[in-house]
């Protein structure tokens, strides 16, 4: 299983994903990572172009950041993250991708937490003006 944690540092869970530098992809097996890979967050235009309310679009380029991104983390079953929004949480749902909102600070701690069951979800992180 891969599991992909949004980072900014490629050590610490970051916050609002479409922001985020980049992405850590641990590959498991069991509990056990046995793999790590950092992906650079080509995918969303917020990394790209730096994120700017006013340039914040909802229409089909923003949907299409989601699915840069989605296509870029297909591999993998979930996305931890400190915070999204709520489109790229349902985007991420209907492509079969877990998403995680956590205070969790780790990206490897995180993973572990996850795998054995004890990583805390949280369920109202997601980024209001979304």
């Amino acid at each position: 299983m891969r599991i992909a944690v949004a980072t900014n540092d490629s050590i610490h869970v970051t916050g609002h994903v479409g922001r985020c530098k980049a992405f850590i992809v641990f590959e498991t097996n069991g509990n056990e990572i046995v793999k790590k890979e950092i992906r650079e967050n080509t995918f969303t235009h917020h990394s790209a172009r730096g994120h700017d309310h006013h340039e914040h679009h909802h229409g089909e380029g923003h949907h299409h950041s989601h699915h840069n991104l989605i296509e870029a983390l297909r591999d993998c079953s979930h996305l931890i993250f400190r915070s999204a929004g709520w489109g790229l949480i349902e985007n991420l749902r209907e492509n079969n991708i877990v998403p995680i909102c956590t205070h969790e600070r780790d990206a490897e701690t995180a993973v572990q937490k996850l795998l054995k069951g004890e990583l805390e979800i949280i369920e109202d992180a997601v980024c209001a003006h979304n």
